[in-house]
């Protein structure tokens, strides 16, 4: 039964979508032709129930945001995106179900997605589905090169968690450096790449620690944290481990500089949660704008009007934005070009290693492992009870 109620959401939800962005066309990535103009479908594997259900309703916000300014910079090339959303609750097992049915039921072409341990399970299916599978949310190190039709268009933690650890030792000059990950794909990668960065900035790691995926307890660990004594403490967990450690590493009063990263210090609900245990974190974020830019800025105050609280995940909903952007430019270059809008085809255009103009960032340009390399910023949370919008940014690391 509850089986058949998910079912039942899920589908009421894929309506809802088709009606208010585009009429339902047929099969295919071309869904249909109505006055010169194609309609596109575009998949969305995103939790929308389970613990991370909130966090990936907001994304698929964020995505319905970016379909309609790409609807409407696009009408002039005859290109029209469809949304379809399908659950992952954020689990392997559900995620891949999830990209089988976008692919092999919906026919889209590109199906865009988030979480390490979903985007790990699909990444091999990829390709047997003929499917291009975005990744706009997850950054395990693991993702580069784990599929040939894999694009991990969110920058993994190769990228700014390196950064972050040679930043902490080499400018705030930190030498003995404990971590705390969550014991999933998203932490077991991260916690990696960070150890091998700040020790070849010449610090010590001196403690390491792990806690489980929806872990309500994180005093034993930060124990052992603390009887290590560390100067700097990387968290690196999801954010519903996150205020659990942090709130832990608050009650046994550790003096030590935290950091983390974006999918932590930007998630409101996480914020709240840690309270002010919170205050004071370093993190990363990944993308080139923030709230000062006039279109992000109008997209955070949408979303305050439409849903009634602050814009979640900022650095995300930028990547989720301009995902649609990214779609609807390859089917742009696959039209002109003659070619078939496939997800092999996509995953072409991708590597032809050309800036791709999109709405917010500007443009993105893949690797030749389909990742990307960029600019990224650190921020500290001044105070947890303010918005994301007002943390303060005081450096920008180059890769």
């Amino acid at each position: 039964m509850k089986s058949a109620l998910r079912k039942h959401r899920l589908a009421g939800i894929g309506v809802a979508l088709c009606l208010a962005l585009t009429a339902c066309g047929g099969s295919g990535g071309g869904a249909g032709e109505v006055d010169g103009v194609t309609t596109y479908k575009l998949g969305a594997a995103m939790a929308l129930s389970g613990g991370q259900g909130a966090l990936g309703n907001d994304f698929v916000q964020y995505m319905q945001y970016g379909v309609e300014a790409a609807n409407q910079q696009y009408a002039a090339d005859g290109i029209r995106i469809e949304l379809v959303a399908e659950d992952t609750q954020a689990t392997a097992e559900i995620g891949v179900a999830a990209l089988n049915k976008l692919a092999s039921v919906e026919n889209a072409p590109m199906v865009v997605t988030a979480w390490s341990a979903v985007v790990k399970a699909m990444a091999p299916m990829a390709e047997d589905l003929g499917v291009a599978v975005v990744n706009t949310g997850a950054n395990s190190p693991e993702l580069e090169a784990a599929s040939g039709a894999l694009a991990n268009f969110f920058p993994l933690a190769s990228l700014d968690v390196e950064a972050l650890g040679t930043y902490m030792a080499e400018k705030e000059g930190k030498r003995r450096a404990a971590i705390i990950y969550i014991d999933n794909a998203t932490g077991q990668g991260a916690k990696d790449i960070y150890r091998k960065a700040f020790e070849a900035a010449g610090g010590q790691v001196v403690a390491v620690e792990s806690v489980a995926p929806d872990a309500v307890d994180a005093s034993s660990q930060v124990a052992k944290i603390a009887a290590a004594n560390p100067d700097t403490v990387h968290v690196h967990t999801l954010s519903n481990e996150g205020p659990v450690v942090l709130r832990a590493l608050r009650d046994q009063g550790l003096a030590a500089q935290v950091t983390t990263y974006a999918g932590v210090a930007e998630d409101a609900a996480a914020r709240q949660a840690s309270g002010q245990a919170a205050d004071g974190i370093i993190y990363t974020s990944v993308a080139s704008v923030g709230s000062s830019d006039p279109d992000v800025a109008a997209i955070v105050e949408r979303f305050k009007q439409d849903k009634g609280r602050e814009a979640p995940g900022l650095s995300y909903g930028i990547y989720m934005h301009d995902s649609v952007f990214l779609y609807a430019e390859a089917i742009k270059r696959l039209r002109a070009s003659g070619r078939e809008v496939t997800g092999e085809n996509i995953i072409q255009v991708f590597r032809e290693g050309t800036p791709l103009p999109v709405r917010l960032q500007g443009e993105a340009t893949f690797t030749d492992t389909l990742t990307i390399r960029k600019p990224i910023d650190l921020k500290r949370i001044v105070s947890s009870a303010r918005p994301v919008v007002e943390d303060e940014k005081f450096v920008t690391l180059q890769p």
